[in-house]
């Protein structure tokens, strides 16, 4: 899953995580300084630390915009030097020649395929205990997702969040007459809202509802899991990922709401809301897309429908993550880096800015987004769900399944059945996953 960054700041920021790899029983004592065989640098001492984005293409001014100038300011001693990763692949290559990183920052969505398939990961529970760091100060899911991940270490802080939302046009819903969405709603109102919303008018095709199909189900709220962590196996099958699929996949079924040529990334899903002005509505992160609404869309906000047995119970929780990863020579220092990114001061200047929350602390979301113009007078308390959907499971194998996802949701709207594209999606990830386990 990818990020919706450009080259400049985006007025919203998608959650974007950093990542650190795994080493078994790591801590400071056994850390090198160097290969000579030096104690590690006391967080006072000039150090270089080696940070990357785990979004392709993400460049340094952004970097430093939203990141280093803060860590500059606040540790003086470090030198930040900052690379520009262009995809998965220029990680590993990057790898292969002995390319340090002390610290990545990517979301939920990237840090399978860049995090844990390069085996960066690295359980920072030492340095927690070390440096008497509180976990509690932060939103629960957000840490319990590192959890699941880590089999109960943990590998990054969370630095901001997303979830999930329902922008609309007002423009069309006032052209055809019909009442905006509203808060609370249910899964089959708004499928019957984007009925009536799907129309060919005056030779245009207007669609009901469009969405980012992959980021809906990674947070979805019935519990579906893509993959199982104990046995490494597809979960398609399941039946309660069939039915958060088919919720899903069943707004796509509307007369003329389809995807041309199977555009269900987040990229093709986007412009007939944002740049043509022919979609009522987007289902997508909270944050995506918003550098392009300033006054192009016509646009609000309301929460996503919640499901009939679990009433007020949004989707998961989307955050962004900060790691050390276990190549880093001072472990300590990299801490205090994401520590820092956690702190009051640091996530007060986030939340103006458009970033969704990490603390628990309710009270904060007041401060949400109060210097971006584009969010004055909307209903912006409805991006975050008072409470999130509890997370699941998002392991190595997670990009593997996503692709065969779509792949089974272009095979149903092509006419195959549901179960027989879900049963063979889930042979293919379990083949894949077996050749590359191999």
């Amino acid at each position: 899953m990818r990020g919706n960054h450009r080259g400049s700041v985006p007025v919203l920021l998608l959650a974007t995580a950093l990542w650190l790899t795994a080493c078994a029983g790591a801590g400071t004592s056994d850390v090198k300084n160097d290969s000579s065989g030096g104690t590690p640098k006391t967080t006072d001492e000039p150090v270089e630390m080696v940070f990357a984005q785990l979004t392709g293409n993400f460049s340094e001014e952004s970097f430093m915009q939203l990141y280093g100038n803060k860590i500059k300011a606040k540790f003086p001693n470090i030198t930040i030097k900052y690379i520009v990763l262009k995809n998965e692949q220029h990680l590993k290559e990057l790898l292969s020649i002995k390319q340090p990183f002390d610290i990545v920052i990517g979301s939920i969505g990237t840090t399978p395929s860049y995090l844990l398939a390069s085996e960066l990961q690295t359980d920072i529970s030492d340095q927690i205990k070390l440096q008497k760091y509180d976990l509690n100060r932060l939103e629960p899911t957000s840490v319990e997702i590192q959890r699941q991940m880590a089999n109960g270490g943990i590998y990054g802080l969370p630095i901001s969040t997303s979830s999930a939302a329902l922008y609309y046009n007002k423009d069309i819903f006032d052209r055809f007459g019909i009442p905006y969405p509203k808060d609370g709603m249910k899964w089959d109102e708004l499928y019957d809202l984007a009925k009536r919303m799907t129309r060919n008018e005056d030779g245009v095709q207007y669609k009901g509802l469009t969405m980012s199909f992959n980021h809906m189900m990674l947070m979805n709220q019935s519990g579906a899991i893509s993959v199982d962590p104990k046995t490494n196996k597809a979960n398609f099958t399941n039946e309660t990922f069939k039915q958060a699929f088919e919720n899903l996949a069943r707004f796509y079924q509307i007369p003329g709401n389809g995807v041309p040529n199977n555009k269900y990334a987040l990229a093709g899903q986007t412009d007939p809301f944002y740049k043509d002005k022919t979609a009522a509505m987007i289902m997508t992160t909270s944050g995506s897309g918003s550098s392009l609404f300033k006054d192009a869309v016509n646009w609000d906000v309301v929460q996503i429908p919640f499901l009939s047995d679990k009433p007020g119970v949004g989707p998961q929780s989307y955050p962004g993550y900060m790691y050390m990863t276990k190549l880093t020579k001072n472990r300590e220092m990299a801490f205090k880096v994401l520590a820092y990114a956690t702190s009051d001061e640091w996530q007060l200047d986030s939340i103006k800015t458009g970033n969704g929350p990490i603390l628990k602390d309710p009270g904060i979301m007041k401060n949400f987004g109060v210097d971006v113009p584009a969010l004055k007078g909307k209903n912006i308390q409805s991006l975050y769900p008072k409470k999130f959907a509890d997370p699941t499971p998002k392991g190595k194998y997670q990009n593997i399944a996503d692709v065969e996802m779509l792949n089974a949701l272009n095979d149903v709207l092509s006419g195959t059945d549901v179960n027989t594209a879900l049963k063979q999606a889930a042979e293919r990830v379990n083949k894949k996953i077996e050749e590359q386990g191999s």
